[in-house]
């Protein structure tokens, strides 16, 4: 039952100027041949890992991954060195006690894992590289070119040492959507990943999945989508993170926080967040410094 919500949302993959359907087609022809599926749901019972950011997107993927398909959920999220920690922490958190109480015996507790990345040593020099590229098509979204595979491979790293502890799990789960524009948030960077990820570890089993735009269950769906899952299943995601600002509440006026407004709208939902600012009438950057300062002094 991998399409397990409605095609509101859907969209066209080749629409997608991050995607690289040619190359997503060798890949997918090779994983056939290599071990007779591209990708598949795990079954029922089974353990996996996904990633738990402390975002919307994260959160109700976890709520999924039990609620639809009866899976143990081993959670992960990672202490990065990100300025809005505390906050996504606190969501992390939240959430935590929200599905131990509603999913007893699915849900395990989050691993915290410091993985610092970008390296504080360079960190600064990305961040003025990513100005220099601002005006290249979709180059604006390269600010920390290492840090999803990283993240990723981590939580790869922490399934395979479950097998420790007698939990078996070979499927690490992700929660890209369709209108995420880096390239390391598409189906060809998960499907590479997944290919990195069998390498490493010698063992075609192993599964690396973003059921919202996994093309191989006929997805490629957006936010409104899981806000609506979210909402029917009475799930509070509005308590979640999603601002990589430092404020206290949601800014309301980041790319991040845009998307989040548009989510609800287009879900059909009334958007509970608290935000700090109005939207604003253009669509912002990560480094409009001047308003970034205004911000800090209000």
């Amino acid at each position: 039952m991998t399409k397990i919500l409605n095609n509101i949302g859907i969209i066209d993959i080749k629409t997608k100027v991050n995607e690289d359907m040619e190359l997503l087609s060798v890949l997918d022809i090779y994983f056939e041949k290599k071990r007779g599926y591209i990708v598949k749901m795990p079954e029922k019972g089974s353990s996996v890992v996904a990633c738990l950011s402390g975002g919307q997107d994260s959160v109700t993927n976890i709520g999924i991954l039990m609620e639809e398909f009866g899976l143990h959920v081993y959670p992960f999220f990672i202490s990065r060195g990100q300025s809005n920690y505390k906050y996504e922490k606190a969501s992390a958190d939240f959430f935590d006690e929200f599905y131990k109480k509603r999913y007893p015996k699915l849900y395990n507790d989050y691993l915290e894992i410091n993985v610092p990345t970008p390296g504080t040593e360079y960190k600064d020099l990305l961040r003025e590289a990513k100005k220099k590229v601002d005006s290249i098509l979709l180059r604006h979204n390269i600010s920390y070119p290492a840090r999803n595979p990283i993240i990723f491979l981590t939580g790869m790293e922490y399934g395979y040492s479950l097998m420790a502890k007698d939990v078996k799990i070979n499927t690490i789960f992700a929660s890209h959507l369709s209108s995420d524009s880096s390239y390391h948030c598409s189906q060809t960077w998960t499907r590479l990943m997944n290919l990195l990820m069998c390498q490493i570890l010698n063992d075609y089993s192993w599964q690396f999945i973003s059921i919202p735009i996994e093309t191989a269950f006929g997805n490629y769906y957006d936010k409104d989508v899981f806000i609506k899952w979210a909402y029917d299943h009475d799930i509070p995601i509005h308590k979640a993170r999603t601002c990589v600002k430092k404020f206290d509440l949601e800014c309301g006026d980041c790319p991040t926080c845009w998307d989040r407004r548009r989510g609800y709208k287009e879900a059909g939902v009334k958007d509970p967040t608290q935000y700090k600012f109005p939207m604003s009438e253009k669509y912002p950057t990560y480094y409009d410094h001047e308003k970034e300062e205004k911000a800090e002094q209000s």
